[in-house]
């Protein structure tokens, strides 16, 4: 089931799921307890929730462990721990693939073909940077009404978001849509 209401959104969870099982999983085979799809997933509910740490997701996670278990049909009654979430995020998901997986997941929602207005802009993480004002820069492409990010990736700096406009915009289904950006995107260039 999706559909938007008054209060949000609604998506299925089958569909997010099957999305998230063309992701490369480069986990060895032995031992592994969950699917990386079952670990996104909860993951992804536990970020709607508001949790932003691996032990807050895991702490999440096993306030419900009977739910998720029942909703994700899941054998073992147990949850992930928090190292598993850190090294699912530090070591196993390829970021980039990760991106495309969840635009085109986004891109396909029903929400996504009457927004008229995608924007584009980008921001310095909160906290990163340092005495030479280093920092980790992003470049995304967002819906703003709803605040969903449609796609998003790292840049060098903020003189960087022209060469990556194009590489994010090309990534979402543009059609029938208006592409909004600051003045740093009003080029010739990035308006074809």
């Amino acid at each position: 089931m999706e559909c938007i209401t008054e209060t949000g959104l609604v998506f299925d969870i089958g569909s997010l799921y099957a999305h998230f099982q063309t992701l490369s999983d480069n986990r060895k085979p032995k031992g592994l307890r969950y699917q990386l799809a079952t670990i996104l997933v909860v993951l992804v509910m536990a970020k709607l929730c508001g949790e932003d740490r691996p032990s807050g997701i895991a702490e999440w996670a096993k306030h419900r462990t009977e739910l998720l278990a029942d909703l994700l049909r899941l054998k073992r009654k147990k949850m992930p721990h928090h190292s598993t979430y850190r090294r699912i995020l530090a070591e196993v998901v390829y970021v980039e693939e990760l991106e495309q997986v969840s635009s085109r997941y986004l891109s396909g929602k029903k929400f996504f073909g009457k927004q008229v207005l995608v924007a584009i802009d980008g921001k310095v993480l909160r906290g990163t940077l340092d005495e030479a004002q280093n920092g980790t820069y992003l470049l995304a492409a967002y819906l703003p009404t709803e605040g969903i990010v449609l796609m998003e990736v790292a840049i060098a700096g903020k003189g960087s978001e022209i060469p990556a406009a194009p590489k994010v915009l090309q990534s979402i289904d543009l059609r029938h849509k208006v592409v909004m950006g600051d003045a740093l995107h009003t080029r010739r260039a990035s308006a074809r």
